[in-house]
């Protein structure tokens, strides 16, 4: 049998990896630190008439540590020295006949510092001394980049100590830690520390835990242009600190506490009638101390200028009340059986109906008055009332949804731990080290998908406990003053395991649902509009282990590097188990059977009813086949040159080529269908020759239950498909070409092209192909399937073992599947491929005073061979079956599939995007007591696909947001003749994740007030100690709304935009609203309308409306005349929806955070520092969403907190 495991690709891998290194060392060498986080500088040195000086001595000496580089120029005066941790130097040139010159500069994260120094003749004992040595702009790179330094991560007032919530002080990135870059997909961004991924594999951000704020350094984010040493359209560097030769180090402690109503109302905080406020709780304390300094053992090992060590510990401790995430429950009236207020926005009245009561033909009689007797209500129900909290007003949860606003109890606990030594083995060697540890708890006690009046009732609740490790070693050589390696060795780790609170205790068998497997947990229930769920059992063992070679070499007017990188991946998921149960009441027991439309008639029947009455329409117990062990390795190799053609213009030109192997999972439990046979196979398909009875870990009775359902097995190597199901990628060639023209000496053109690849987040494989027949069997109960018209709880009477305490789920032996169309999902695994971008730039930065610089891009971005999901055998829709045939559909919709057996959903590499940016920034470095930062930001971002990371990118072909899942031509009106392509175009339309428009800006200013400033240098020491030394930091956001879509199941007859102007306010269902859009609802129900007409707007006629249902009825079913005569109202809703998506601007937001800090010196080494942060500083609520089917704004709500104070305590040494 083959096996498609590590052992048979490693071998391949390490030959093909030491010729490729082999042939690169014989070649030209390389570098690859700038993902470290590591710098360089690098010059020509001239005299004063310009001409080059070869030969001449440079010296860089690192101010904190001491420890020196020495290198010559080359035979035209160029100098390069690389490799350089971040800090403050000296550079120093020497050179015969010369005065001796000497500048100081800094080396910030990822950055190539140009610094050309010119040499005056003299003597060489005199010294010449520059200050600020590098120029403010960069005048040789040709990427654009944002770094943020310790002073900056340190100042600004920053809402949680996550590193990735200054992300986004970068012009084009959004998102923070599931951050997006320039439009392009999340997983497209590379994250580092110290060289090695934080990426978390399975959802493309990054790690669920990141290392603690106080052992960053500094962080460098480049968004576009970069160079062959990147694979990623865009990277994020964050560099770790270092010890130094001093002693330092400092402990901080942080604090809110809304006891003392330092958290400000929301708009939607509750409020007695008696006007008492109910305040969340929020208590947080964040922690922690570092240190650093030179290893000393007393007179066994002095460390100093060689050997430096540092450590960093910080935690969180957080107890917090929080608005649910599930805002709507069922009132206490509907518990009793009262179902009088089922009534959508638009005031159409649902019915239900007594099974009890089903005659022959499957006609019944309704509930007088929509009540349920109490008689007839199950134990079952009454068991999930007494454990479901009830609403916090009065408003209908079938209208608005939104009648629980009641906080529930969240806690989080964190844990960070970092250790890193440097030494310098020789003036040629040196070493680093670093290990990081981090650990966080988290529970949620309610209002996670359900509303429990305590968290021992069990649903509604989440658990996640996660622990990430992530270790860094790298070993840099000096061969020659020319010829520079550096080896980085590393592995990250991320563990993570989520649930409920439930997960421990036999729920099934208190409820009374069955539970052959005698597994703990909660069931997955879902009754209607209302869920009584929690989170999913899933766990996460994410390794990779990275090996990285770098060299530089410079060679007359090219600094020329090349490297390799390989990345091993082991990656054990086990995801979604849902062991306890899948149970859903639908609505079919209550609602009524129309004949000549072979189904129930709208606006009878509900859910919840059912679920009052015990009577499940579905009911599932999935075998879980535990974990994935899925496999794969990154390997990369580049080659790149900085050439510098004259004084002022830089070319930089790479290649660089990037290979993911295919995805495979240990054991080869993986499974596809081949798209050439799926019309005519119920078939799957097992990597190379195994076959399904030989894949380990699949019970017999599973493959022998799908045989019996007539599933049949055939391998890769029988029909000549891809040996591992995914064709391997192997031409990812990147070229990358970039200038940086230097126009004058404040004025600098730069620009480029690049061409870079990735692979997709692993939750787009795993959750979409985790339950794939036969590697996972789930044992049903569906109870449409017991009549031959699969009409069952539609037309019949229920009897005594259709209840809730009856009703059961058969698990023993052959299980009989039903005959319905199976799900699967499955690959085109024959023209599989990675993502691709193609990424350009046009920049002009300008210095436009001393340390404050403008700068001037356009930006575009292509991606292509993105993931996308395509229909492929879909029910022909019953509008058009009917259309063609003048026959009523078959009581068995799947006979309107070309193969009755799938329901398939394909994934391929079709998708694409296109994003084009402009982008204004100025900033200053921090001079003068003032830095600041100001960007403006216009994207225009359309694309076919564009899931969230942590998701599998679920799509239908009526998606409002995230890409679409392209239709068949049979699921559009009339089945027009399209090309795939063509019918691809019709899911591209404009980002729902990226706002057209953003302005950012953060400052960090010193007061002018006390003893060495403007006003108070004579104060005396009290009042200089109170009113002294001030300092404010701030960051700001404003942004424009996202594109939305109207609710599809209404069709467009109009432009339902309005202006601002245009908007009216009016009170529904007791709550103040704002019209965004025209939408679709009861106008005659709203009052107190103010700013317009409302029914000019909304018309009560709802055939005005500009956006409605279709259909005399506006149900979505329209009439067609049968062959008989007779008349058919059929329904579109399974058809393509051709109304405009993504086409409504939803509402903006702005917010401001504050900071107000003084420091305090105890010692000349030794100072305390108090702050005072404001989070929403102006108290400005933000509005939500509308809601995309009225239009409706809820102007009682909010979407961000109100203002938070919080006060941190810190001291440095």
């Amino acid at each position: 049998m083959m096996s498609f495991n590590r052992k048979k690709t490693t071998p391949r891998v390490a030959i093909s990896m030491l010729l490729l290194a082999v042939a690169a060392f014989i070649l030209m060498p390389q570098k690859g630190w700038a993902q470290t986080g590591l710098g360089s500088v690098s010059g020509v040195v001239r005299d004063s008439q310009q001409a080059v000086v070869p030969g001449a001595a440079i010296t860089v000496i690192n101010e904190q540590t001491n420890i020196q580089r020495t290198t010559t120029t080359n035979e035209v005066g160029v100098y390069k020295i690389a490799v350089l941790p971040l800090g403050q130097y000296r550079l120093s040139v020497e050179m015969t006949g010369f005065k001796k010159w000497v500048g100081t500069f800094a080396v910030l994260a990822g950055q190539d510092v140009a610094v050309n120094p010119v040499l005056e003749l003299g003597e060489l004992a005199a010294t010449i001394e520059v200050t600020g040595a590098a120029p403010v702009i960069n005048t040789v790179g040709t990427e654009i980049a944002n770094v943020k330094d310790f002073e900056r991560i340190r100042d600004l007032p920053l809402n949680g100590r996550s590193i990735s919530n200054l992300f986004n002080l970068t012009p084009g990135v959004e998102g923070g830690g599931n951050a997006r870059v320039n439009g392009l997909k999340v997983g497209s961004l590379e994250i580092t520390l110290d060289g090695i991924s934080l990426v978390d594999r399975f959802g493309g951000g990054i790690a669920r835990i990141q290392p603690g704020l106080d052992t960053v350094q500094e962080f460098r984010i480049e968004t576009t242009g970069s160079d062959a040493r990147y694979s990623r359209p865009a990277t994020v560097t964050l560099a770790t600190r270092s010890g130094t030769n001093q002693f330092h180090g400092s402990a901080f402690e942080t604090h809110r506490n809304n006891t003392a109503g330092l958290v400000a109302r929301r708009r939607d905080t509750p409020v007695a009638a008696d006007g008492t406020v109910t305040w969340p709780k929020l208590i947080r304390n964040e922690f922690g101390a570092s240190a650093g300094g030179p290893v000393w053992l007393g007179k066994l090992y002095d460390g100093h200028d060689k050997t430096f060590w540092f450590f960093a510990y910080e935690g969180a401790r957080q107890r917090e009340s929080y608005y649910p995430y599930f805002t709507y429950t069922p009132t206490a009236d509907m518990w009793n059986g009262n179902l009088s207020n089922i009534i959508d926005s638009a005031g159409n009245k649902t019915i239900i109906y007594d099974p009890l009561t089903t005659d022959a033909q499957g006609n019944r009689q309704p509930f007088p008055g929509n009540i349920i007797p109490s008689s007839r209500i199950s134990s079952f129900a009454k068991m999930l009332q007494a454990m479901t909290d009830l609403p916090t007003d009065s408003s209908n949860p079938y209208v608005t949804w939104t009648n629980y606003q009641k906080y529930q109890p969240r806690t989080t606990d964190a844990d960070n731990y970092t250790a890193k030594v440097d030494h310098a083995l020789s003036s040629r060697d040196n070493l680093s080290a670093r290990y990081t540890l981090s650990k966080r708890k988290a529970t949620v006690s309610g209002g996670y998908f359900g509303n429990p009046k305590t968290p021992e009732d069990g649903y509604g609740t989440s658990r996640n406990d996660a622990t990430v490790t992530n270790v860094s070693t790298s070993w840099s050589r000096s061969f020659t003053s020319q010829l520079l390696n550096q080896v980085n060795v590393g592995v990250h780790r991320s563990y993570k395991d989520s649930g409920t609170l439930a997960d421990f205790t036999d729920w099934p068998k208190k409820l009374g649902l069955p539970n052959p497997f005698g597994v703990t947990g909660w069931p997955t229930m879902y009754a209607g509009n209302f869920a009584f769920d929690g989170d999913n059992i899933k766990t996460e063992a994410l390794t990779g282990i990275v090996f990285e070679d770098n060299v530089s070499w410079t060679k007359g007017k090219h600094e020329i590097q090349f490297g390799a990188k390989l990345r091993e991946e082991y990656n054990n998921v086990r995801e979604l188990q849902q062991a306890a149960g899948s149970h859903n009441w639908g609505g079919a027991w209550t609602s009524l059977w129309s004949e000549p439309d072979g189904w129930s008639l709208p606006f009878t029947g509900d859910g919840f009813a059912d679920l009052l009455l015990g009577l499940p329409d579905y009911l599932s117990i999935q075998y879980n086949r535990g974990f994935f062990y899925f496999l794969q390795d990154e390997i990369g190799a580049y080659v790149t040159d900085k050439w510098r053609v004259t004084p002022k213009l830089t070319l930089n030109l790479g290649l660089r080529w990037d290979k993911w192997t295919p995805y495979s999972e240990k054991h080869n439990r993986i499974t596809t269908i081949d798209l050439g046979t799926i019309a005519t196979k119920f078939e799957v398909v097992t990597p190379g020759n195994n076959r399904i009875q030989d894949i380990p870990g699949i019970p017999k009775s599973v493959i022998d239950s799908w045989s019996a359902r007539g599933l049949t097995y055939t391998t890769a190597s029988a029909i000549g498909y891809p040996e591992t199901l995914f064709r391997a990628d192997n031409n990812n060639f990147g070229p990358r070409i970039g200038l940086a023209y230097q126009l004058n000496e404040k004025t600098v053109i730069r620009g480029g092209y690049g061409e870079y690849f990735w692979t997709m987040p692993l939750s787009q494989i795993l959750q979409s192909t985790r339950t794939n027949p036969p590697l996972n069997l789930r044992y049903e109960n569906d109870v449409y399937a017991k009549n031959d018209d699969f009409t069952y709880p539609l037309v019949s009477r229920p009897t005594a073992d259709d209840y809730i305490g009856k009703i059961g789920v058969d698990t023993q032996g052959i299980v009989e599947l039903p005959s319905s169309a199976r799900g699967i999902y499955f690959w085109d695994g024959r023209t599989w491929g990675d993502g691709r971008a193609q990424s350009w730039h046009a920049t002009v930065e300008r210095e436009l005073m001393r340390n404050t610089v403008l700068r001037l891009s356009y930006l575009g971005d292509h991606g292509s061979n993105l993931e996308q999901r395509f229909t492929v055998n879909a029910r022909e829709s019953e509008y058009n079956y009917v259309a063609r045939t003048k026959q009523a559909p078959p009581s068995n919709r799947d006979l309107m599939r070309v193969n009755k057996d799938w329901s398939p959903v394909g994934i391929n590499r079709t998708g694409f995007s296109n994003a084009n940016s402009a982008q204004v920034e100025i900033e200053r470095r921090f001079s003068d007591g003032i830095a600041f930062q100001w960007f403006y930001t216009y994207t225009r971002a359309l694309t076919t696909t564009d899931s969230e990371g942590f998701t599998s990118g679920n799509s239908s072909i009526n998606s409002a947001g995230g890409g679409g899942q392209v239709p068949e031509k049979i699921q559009l009106i009339g089945a027009p003749d399209l090309s795939y392509d063509q019918l691809l175009r019709l899911v591209y339309f404009n980002s729902t994740t990226v706002p057209p428009h953003r302005i950012r800006y953060n400052a960090n200013v010193v007061m002018p007030f006390g003893r060495g400033k403007k006003y108070g240098s004579g104060w005396n020491p009290l009042v200089n100690g109170i009113l002294g030394g001030w300092q404010i930091a701030l960051n700001g956001d404003w942004r424009s709304g996202y594109w939305m879509s109207p609710s599809t199941s209404l069709y467009s007859f109009g432009d339902p935009r309005l202006s601002a102007d245009e908007r009216v306010t009016l009170t529904w269902q007791g709550k103040r609203n704002r019209l965004w859009f025209k939408g679709y609802f009861d106008s005659t129900q709203a009052k107190d309308v103010q700013g317009g007409d409302i029914f000019a707007l909304v018309p009560a006629d709802r055939s005005q409306r500009v956006l409605r249902p279709v259909g005399s009825a506006f149900d979505n079913r329209i009439a067609q005349t049968l062959a008989t005569g007779a008349i058919r109202q059929t329904s579109i809703t399974e058809m393509y929806n051709f109304s405009p998506r993504a086409n409504i601007m939803g509402p903006g937001f702005w917010n401001v955070d504050l900071g107000v800090y003084k420091n305090f010196q105890i010692t000349e080494a030794a100072a305390i520092r108090f702050k005072a942060d404001f989070f929403n500083a102006f108290n400005h609520p933000n509005d939500v969403n509308p809601n995309m089917t009225t239009g409706l704004q809820d102007l009682s709500r909010s979407n961000n907190d109100g203002r938070i104070i919080q006060f941190s305590i810190r001291i440095d040494w």
